[in-house]
């Protein structure tokens, strides 16, 4: 709740540099690079994503992804330290519909969007953090091919920033598409 109200992982934003990441997480991380010109470093859970223009520039945040699938995989040994000590045990799955209720009671609102990889996942979005949820939603020959206990309804992934252009261009490239109801919760669509 914290991350999707807030836009950060206990503090540390999306733009943030990667020494101001690792002086808040931890050096806990692995590290990876397909060139000199983009790196992310994975934190368990949490993987931070910078860009530069040369490698005489200095990196710039550029995203954050909380891979929360994992947890179903690996449990709570893909944390790291640092979430753990803020927030101990967590449990192997995260609904979407109880992370939504919780968001709702604190005033924290997410709009359905549509998405490319409907009907598999749906896609929500915090305007005011400029984050982004994606939650399971799984035909059988997709679970068949999962690897893991996911489970329709659970969040998949977590994502910021996502910002209100990058909203509209989904809007309009994929339309209606990927906003259908999850199980026992109606679509906010209008």
């Amino acid at each position: 709740m914290d991350v999707v109200a807030s836009g950060t992982v206990l503090g540390a934003k999306p733009t943030d540099s990667p020494d101001r990441v690792t002086a808040i997480l931890g050096s806990d991380f692995a590290e990876n690079s397909l060139d000199d010109h983009s790196m992310w470093r994975d934190y368990g859970m949490a993987e931070f994503f910078w860009m530069r223009e040369t490698p005489d520039h200095p990196w710039e945040g550029h995203h954050f992804t909380l891979q929360v699938h994992r947890l179903s995989h690996r449990g709570g040994s893909i944390l790291n330290r640092a979430i753990r000590d803020r927030y101990g045990r967590f449990d192997r799955h995260l609904r979407f519909d109880k992370l939504e209720r919780l968001l709702g009671k604190r005033g924290v609102p997410l709009e359905d969007l549509p998405d490319a990889n409907a009907p598999a996942f749906t896609q929500h979005w915090q305007p005011a953090s400029q984050v982004s949820v994606m939650a399971f939603r799984a035909h059988e020959e997709w679970q068949r091919r999962r690897r893991g206990d996911d489970r329709i309804g659970d969040v998949y992934a977590i994502y910021s920033s996502v910002s209100a252009e990058e909203v509209a261009w989904s809007r309009e490239r994929y339309g209606r598409q990927g906003t259908q109801e999850l199980p026992g919760r109606p679509s906010l669509e209008p």
